[in-house]
Order: C-alpha cells, then sequence, then structure tokens
C-alpha cells in the first residue's frame, strides 16, 4: 500500500546511493506506523539490484568495511545493510558516523528503522550552552535526520486503502481513531487488554507484562525468561483488594495472541525461552528499582552505555553512573565522556573535564569536542584549538566550525574559511547559514538562498530569519511566510 512518505524515501535511499561517502537512511515513527513495510518497499523501488546484509543484533558492524571490500565483486550495484529496530542493533554494532561513511566506500547503503520513543531516548541532547553545535549523551549515529512515518494515515492514504478492495485494510482504513497498521496489528487491541488486566482479573499478568514494557524503556536489548519475569512482578502488582490469578492463568493471558496476531508478550527465540513486550506497548510512568536493577544484572558492556544514556534521560542520575562506572575502569571511551557531560550538567567542572581528557586521549571524538568546549569556556584558548583541531582532522562537523570561529577571531580568516567551508559540506547548519551569509555580503544572492535553505532545513533559526527576508525581498511572499512561520514557531 503506498504511503505519502514513499517519494521522500525513494529520494533519500537514491542521494546515499549516488554519494561516494554512502549514508544512512533512518525512518522513524511509532510501533505499527508501517516504517519497516515502507522502507523495505522503497528499497525494492529504488535499489532492487543490490544485495542485501541483514546482521543479527548482537553483530560488531566494525569488520564489516572490510568484509564487503573482500567481496567487491559480488554485488555489481553494491550492498544494502538492513537494520531494522536500529536501537536493538547499537549496543553490540559499533555504529558512528565515521562507519556509516566507511560502509558507503565499500559500496554499501544503511537502511534502518526505529521507534520515535527510543529516537527520542537514545539520540543525543543539545543542551550545553553551544547551541546547535553541542553534544550531549547518547549515540551520534541517531542525529541523522529521520524520514518519519506517521502513525496516522492522512486522508489520501485511507482513500488508497479503501479502494484495495482487501476487507482488512478496508475496515481498517474506515476507523478513524487508530493508523491503518496499527489497526491490523492489534496495537489498539492489546493496548485495550493490558490496562483492563489490572482490574478485569488479571492483575498478575497486568504484572508480567508491566515487567517486560519497563525492560525495554531500561534500553536492556535482551528480553528475559519467564522466571526472570516472575522474580521481579511483584513491583507492578496492583494493591488489595484484588487477588492475583495463579501464575499459568497469567502467562496465559500475557502471551495469548489477539485477533489472530500477536499477544502482549512475544516470544524473542524460536524455542519460547525468552520474552519481550509487543512494541505497541508502552507506559509513562516511573520505573521501579527492581527493573533497573534487574536491567543492569543482566546487561553486557554495551547495554550499561544504553541504559545508561535512558536512566540519564529519566533523571536518574545515580543509575547512569552506577550504569558507567564499571565501564569507564574497563576504558569505555563513551561511557567517560558521558558520566563527563553528567559531572557537567551537576556543575562539578574539573571532574567533567577530568573524564573528557580521558575519553579524548583514547581517541573517543565526541570527548575531543567536549573537552575542547569546556577548556575554550575557561579561556583556555591553546588546548581549546588543540582539541577543536584532533576532531576536526577527524572529520567532525561541529569541531570544524567551532575551530573555525576561533581562528577567526583570532585574525586568521584563511583558514577559518576554509574550515567553514568543510564544515558546510558536511552539513553543519551552522556553517551552512556562515557560508550563506558570506555569499549573501558578496551579492550572489541565489547560491546564498541555497545554503540557507539547507540551513533553515535543519533547524539553524538565522537561516529562517535571513531566508524568510530575502525570500521576501525578491517577491516571494508565500514561500517567505513559511519560513516566518517556522522561525516564530521554533522550539
Amino acid at each position: 500500500m503506498a504511503r505519502d512518505v514513499d517519494d521522500r524515501l525513494d529520494r533519500c535511499l537514491s542521494a546515499a546511493a549516488a554519494s561516494s561517502r554512502g549514508g544512512m537512511v533512518l525512518v522513524a515513527g511509532a510501533s505499527t506506523a508501517g516504517k519497516t513495510r515502507a522502507l523495505a518497499a522503497s528499497l525494492v523501488r529504488t535499489l532492487p539490484g543490490r544485495m542485501l546484509v541483514n546482521p543479527p543484533q548482537d553483530a560488531d558492524l566494525r569488520p564489516l568495511p572490510a568484509w564487503l571490500k573482500d567481496r567487491a565483486e559480488q554485488p555489481p550495484q553494491g550492498w544494502v545493510i538492513w537494520l531494522d529496530d536500529l536501537d536493538r542493533h547499537l549496543a553490540a554494532s559499533g555504529l558512528t558516523p565515521s562507519l556509516v561513511a566507511e560502509l558507503g566506500r565499500a559500496g554499501a547503503v544503511v537502511a534502518a528503522t526505529i521507534r520515535a520513543n527510543q529516537l527520542r531516548a537514545l539520540r543525543p541532547s543539545a543542551t550545553d550552552d553551544h547551541g546547535p553545535a553541542s553534544k550531549g549523551v547518547g549515540y551520534e549515529v541517531l542525529k541523522t535526520l529521520p524520514v518519519v512515518v506517521d502513525r496516522r494515515w492522512s486522508s489520501h492514504e485511507r482513500e488508497r486503502a479503501r479502494a484495495s478492495k482487501d476487507e482488512r485494510l478496508v475496515r481498517a482504513a474506515d476507523d478513524e481513531r487508530f493508523g491503518v497498521a496499527e489497526h491490523m496489528a492489534a496495537g489498539p487491541r492489546l493496548q485495550q487488554d493490558r490496562f483492563e488486566g489490572a482490574d478485569g482479573g488479571h492483575p498478575r499478568g497486568y504484572a508480567f507484562v508491566a515487567v517486560a514494557v519497563g525492560i525495554a524503556q531500561t534500553g536492556l536489548s535482551s528480553p528475559l525468561t519467564r522466571d526472570q519475569i516472575h522474580a521481579v512482578h511483584t513491583a507492578y502488582l496492583p494493591g488489595a483488594p484484588h487477588l492475583p490469578e495463579d501464575a499459568d492463568r497469567a502467562w496465559e493471558w500475557a502471551t495469548r495472541r489477539r485477533s489472530g496476531r500477536a499477544g502482549m508478550l512475544v516470544p524473542a527465540d524460536s524455542e519460547g525461552l525468552r520474552w519481550r513486550a509487543f512494541d505497541y506497548l508502552t507506559s509513562p510512568d516511573s520505573l521501579p528499582e527492581a527493573i533497573w536493577r534487574i536491567a543492569l544484572q543482566e546487561a553486557g558492556e554495551q547495554d550499561r552505555y544504553t541504559i545508561g544514556i535512558t536512566a540519564f534521560r529519566a533523571r536518574r542520575n545515580d543509575i547512569a553512573r552506577t550504569a558507567w562506572s564499571p565501564l569507564v575502569e574497563r576504558g569505555h571511551r563513551q561511557a567517560m565522556s558521558s558520566l563527563g557531560f553528567l559531572m557537567k550538567n551537576a556543575d562539578q567542572v574539573d571532574k567533567a573535564e577530568y573524564w573528557y581528557r580521558r575519553a579524548a586521549e583514547q581517541g573517543d571524538l565526541d570527548a575531543m569536542f567536549k573537552l575542547a568546549v569546556r577548556l575554550e569556556d575557561a579561556k583556555r584558548f591553546d588546548g581549546a584549538e588543540y582539541w577543536y583541531r584532533k576532531a576536526a582532522e577527524r572529520d567532525d562537523p561541529d569541531a570544524m566550525f567551532n575551530l573555525g570561529v576561533m581562528l577567526y577571531e583570532a585574525g586568521d580568516e584563511g583558514q577559518a574559511e576554509d574550515w567553514w567551508q568543510k564544515a558546510a559540506k558536511r552539513g553543519q547548519p551552522d556553517a551552512m547559514f556562515n557560508r550563506g551569509y558570506r555569499l549573501y555580503e558578496a551579492g550572489r544572492n541565489d547560491e546564498a538562498e541555497e545554503w540557507w535553505q539547507k540551513a533553515a532545513k535543519r533547524g539553524q533559526p538565522d537561516a529562517m530569519f535571513n531566508l524568510a527576508k530575502l525570500l521576501e525581498a525578491a517577491g516571494h511572499p508565500g514561500q517567505a511566510d513559511f519560513w516566518w512561520t517556522r522561525f516564530r514557531n521554533r522550539k
């Protein structure tokens, strides 16, 4: 079934395939929005001759570029690395923007999906005072701009579904409370049954499901056994007067398929030994201590890092510190950098600098940038320039831009321009605005508009403002109004 987002998906995949650096096309949306189906259909339309590699969720992808190069003759039109539910690959994969570029040079495009709530939880947050160029705690590869598939289908999409003559699609399209894919996956039915279970004779079954939902929200990628779920389910048992049903009846209720499609708990292996919550089920409630404890108990090294990220997002700095502390002792660079960020947010800037430096000296790109920002704030400009340069030479566009600013302020306009141009070509929003401004000052308005368009689409507010003024002056009031509105409504 065609979706409104199909054309944009096709363009993104074609652009990544045409680039010598490859790229990652990331499709985000709610559970049951139709992300996987939309991306797979787009791949068939745009890259039908490519060979698909579908790594397991626990695979380390860092050796993959060399493996692909050794087999360069096999796929005449290149490769696609398929990472459905990207969040479940992050812990083990080692996927970074530089690895995506390496894969591109080996002839591969990365095609990935992720649930919107996981993207929000694991994407780096920009909370430093350095605006869009800041780096928070999270996986840098998730800063890729996603193509969003809406859970709620548009009127055009519903009309196409009704015209299909498929009875299931027609029924789903007629129920406008939910998205068509959401309805067909029985998501709303499962969510309703789940919450009715607490008061409807299945309090223990409700608690079993709540454990699995909570575990998923911690960031633990590995599912749990029935015994593990049972061991902590009392944290979710409703209070009196409810008398919990026996465990076997509760398990049958939690795993029973609804509408012939899925249960609230779904098997994660062919033997049915490990279980996870159906992805549609979420909870806005804070997680009990018992859930954090079992997540950390079951977590491997990379899962501990992810759990620390989700704890940090939940303002559980104590859990984040507990998750990351063993990792930093074993030299985990990302954990060092993230622990430094946690210390910075707690106004412990000396400890933050210590951890940034430890990670930077071991080659962590994110930590190099954060350390440079810290040193610049402390007016230790020589050290700041050194670390900005180290990060810029490793292809970090934010470091390129900040290094350019430092060099410009030191009177070295030539070098500053070089770094700004490099940053702009790599999509750094401030650098793209800056590039446009330089062209505007030179009277090259068409080229300035092009760069401001690119920067504005990435949320750069000065670009939105100046682009609106430029379009207004050029006699394009409709386009100008669009950018004035975006500028006023920016977050």
